[in-house]
């Protein structure tokens, strides 16, 4: 096994295509297929299962991309040490976040890094706290802005704010009882599973005297803002998101109670993997920027 063996591996786990980690390490796709075949040979263990359209991560992949990280960046630091003298902050971070802080935080974010360390590239992918957890704990992601209530013991959870949330729905509702007026039917357009917005929604309607609640799985925000517009149903969102960025739409917020109107947005990370410099600085300025 050779060190640009790991940096192969790392690629194909982070792009979850073989072709892609071809480009991403200037290399063609059947040296990089050759390369993983001779890493599972070595290591006895799949560590991609393929199908004829994708590919997934196992667990033996999961474990091998956490010390292939650890490695690559040991050979790093140590470069760095040798050469000696302040080195530019430079890498890539890939940083996960759920969509509602993608639109309404991460920019802010993003920007006042990016003037700082203008040579750090970014990596972002958005979904929901589940599936953006999951990644984090395989090192897929160095870290992802979730909802809060994150317990595994393999992660470091860093506060980061907490977001008023209301009932989104269209201008045509005229009020808050109109909505759990007994008899109707009630359409809650949320994200896919896993999303804590849509599970806290859930918790919130199923004592409403509704006649029926039934759910629209939609894939992005626009797509969830415009179907409420629309009159198809509403959601639950943090109230800046429609203040600052959707007050365009023919959109009402309906506040909720205190016990029920907040949720808390967290940083997590894996405890056991170490950082490269680009992403302490990252996760330095933003535990700096949200501590109070």
């Amino acid at each position: 096994m050779q060190i640009n063996d790991l940096m192969i591996f790392k690629a194909v786990a982070e792009h979850n295509s073989f072709s892609k980690a071809a480009a991403a390490t200037h290399t063609v796709q059947s040296n990089v297929t050759a390369r993983i075949k001779m890493l599972e040979m070595e290591f006895n263990a799949t560590l991609f299962a393929r199908t004829s359209r994708s590919i997934q991560m196992t667990d033996a992949g999961a474990e091998l991309l956490k010390t292939a990280k650890q490695i690559l960046l040991m050979i790093e630091q140590t470069k760095t040490a040798i050469n000696g003298g302040e080195q530019p902050v430079k890498g890539v971070v890939r940083i996960g976040c759920i969509h509602t802080t993608a639109a309404l935080r991460v920019p802010g974010i993003l920007q006042h890094f990016g003037e700082s360390y203008p040579d750090v590239e970014f990596k972002l992918k958005t979904g929901t706290s589940a599936a953006l957890v999951k990644e984090v704990l395989s090192c897929q992601l160095d870290g992802a802005f979730v909802a809060g209530g994150i317990t595994d013991p393999r992660l470091s959870v860093q506060p980061i704010l907490t977001e008023k949330l209301g009932i989104v729905a269209s201008s045509l509702v005229k009020s808050f009882e109109q909505l759990q007026q007994s008899g109707r039917k009630l359409k809650l357009i949320v994200f896919s599973d896993g999303c804590s917005y849509r599970k806290l929604a859930e918790q919130i309607t199923k004592d409403w005297p509704v006649n029926k609640i039934s759910l629209i799985e939609m894939d992005t925000l626009e797509g969830i803002l415009n179907a409420v517009e629309k009159n198809l149903g509403v959601t639950l969102l943090p109230v800046a998101l429609i203040e600052k960025l959707y007050q365009y739409k023919s959109l009402k917020v309906f506040n909720l109670p205190g016990d029920i109107s907040q949720m808390d947005t967290v940083f997590v990370k894996r405890n056991d993997v170490g950082m490269s410099k680009a992403y302490h600085e990252f996760y330095s300025n933003i535990v700096a920027g949200y501590s109070a």
